[in-house]
């Protein structure tokens, strides 16, 4: 049980920075505005990503469930670095 527990509260945590990377470079507002939302979202995703986790029958498939999100989730994160020239 402690093996899910690390990989729900890591794995999580990774998950729901990632897709809140995606997603404010995709929102049209003010910065402040976008740190704001992006506060109360990604606790809500973490949340999410967690039972994901837990609803999993071992801690490496949950794992491997995450890798494969956050490795399109980090190809996504790139491309916007790219396009909007900060890398």
């Amino acid at each position: 049980m402690i093996a899910k527990t690390l990989t729900a509260t890591f794995g999580g945590c990774l998950v729901s920075i990632s897709l809140m990377l995606n997603i404010n470079y995709l929102m049209p507002f003010a910065v402040d505005t976008r740190l704001f939302v992006g506060l109360f979202l990604s606790f809500i995703l973490w949340v999410g990503a967690m039972v994901w986790a837990y609803s999993c029958k071992t801690a490496w498939q949950a794992w491997k469930k995450y890798s494969v999100f956050l490795f399109f989730s980090i190809i996504i994160n790139v491309f916007f670095m790219f396009r909007l020239g900060q890398l």
